[in-house]
């Protein structure tokens, strides 16, 4: 691995997304133009796994990461008829194929996910518990990698730090959380991260989350193309600054001294 060069880190960009179609090079240029040391780009399922790792293996400042997202991890099992959400249903695939593909890549990755469980999209009991089943079988590869792993954890965070205490998992960065900050302060002590967007210029939740919750567990992402510091406007890994200079604003510390505190835990959990 090149050494870095730059202060910032993205730990959860999506660039294989329709939204940068053939934008990708340049989107990552961009990334480094604003001072991006790594990004970390994240698989979700077969066709964006393989992408993904084609991706970074052309920028040296990106890092592969792939894993299951968990509305994916349970297409075998979702009732497609009563399916209703603004999105279309996921493309059924073997997960136990893909499962086995990850661990046989594990060891050339940075992070096993994005992964986790997810109780806002889905909600039947049967697709819930393929989550968890799938999120154990990812945990036990990254173990056996001595990989962290990457989290979604929507409307099941409590369940999924339950989870991971089960499985013994050390390493691990719950991004965008979104849940009570008195589980987050439990997250933090047992070791793991939580990464803040760039919205939290704009949001309120995340400016909380970066004033009471240790410095040594905070970590950057963009989530891109989702959750940017202007409202409708597609995110990119370019305006992390823009996130770490309104986390600095919400502890009251200089943004070099909170860009330098993040890129210390990035180094820390991800060994880069």
């Amino acid at each position: 691995m090149l050494p870095a060069v730059g202060t910032y880190v993205d730990v959860h960009a999506h660039l294989i997304h329709p939204d940068f179609a053939g934008e990708e090079d340049a989107t990552a240029a961009r990334a480094r133009e604003a001072g991006l040391a790594w990004v970390i780009v994240n698989g979700l399922e077969p066709r964006s796994n393989r992408a993904v790792v084609e991706l970074c293996a052309r920028h040296d400042h990106l890092l592969p990461a792939v894993g299951i997202y968990p509305v994916d991890a349970c297409n075998a099992v979702i009732d497609r008829d009563a399916w209703d959400h603004p999105f279309p249903a996921p493309t059924a695939f073997d997960v136990d194929a893909e499962l086995a593909w990850i661990d046989g890549v594990a060891d050339d990755v940075v992070a096993i996910g994005e992964c986790g469980l997810d109780a806002y999209w889905v909600k039947d009991p049967a697709a819930l518990a393929e989550q968890e089943r799938v999120l154990r079988r990812l945990c036990r590869i990254a173990k056996a990698h001595d990989k962290p792993l990457i989290l979604h954890t929507r409307k099941a965070e409590a369940r999924t730090f339950e989870l991971l205490q089960d499985e013994g998992v050390e390493r691990a960065d719950f991004h965008c959380y979104g849940g009570k900050l008195k589980l987050a302060k439990r997250i933090a002590a047992a070791g793991y991260y939580l990464s803040i967007p760039p919205v939290v210029e704009r949001a309120e939740s995340f400016q909380r989350l970066t004033s009471e919750l240790p410095l040594s567990q905070l970590l950057t992402e963009t989530d891109c193309p989702y959750m940017g510091p202007d409202k409708g406007e597609r995110n990119e890994p370019a305006n992390v600054p823009r996130g770490v200079t309104a986390m600095a604003a919400a502890r009251g510390i200089p943004a070099d001294d909170m860009a330098a505190a993040l890129r210390a835990n990035f180094q820390a959990l991800f060994r880069c």
